[in-house]
């Protein structure tokens, strides 16, 4: 990833912002990155893995507290015992 300093990114903000169509580009202060400047799309495309990381971590999480639940019963299970039919 490229790194311009705070300072020099005030200055060269256009260039910047060319390069962070190409890549992220790490903004310092004091030498240590303070924020990343990158291209929308691929902004956008990060948040939505990361939302999708996080929905699956959340429906995995729920699935093993399900499992070890000895009163969860099948769905198969709860219909029949309720007369449903399921399709």
């Amino acid at each position: 990833m490229y790194s311009f300093p705070a300072s020099e990114a005030r200055q060269r903000w256009s260039d910047l912002l060319d390069h962070a169509h190409r890549e992220p580009v790490g903004i310092t202060i004091r030498g240590r990155e303070q924020v990343v400047v990158l291209d929308a799309d691929l902004a956008h495309r990060a948040l939505a893995a990361l939302d999708d990381a996080i929905d699956r971590a959340a429906v995995d999480a729920v699935r093993a507290e399900l499992e070890d639940d000895p009163e969860t019963l099948p769905l198969a299970d709860v219909a029949r015992e309720l007369g449903i039919e399921l399709d």
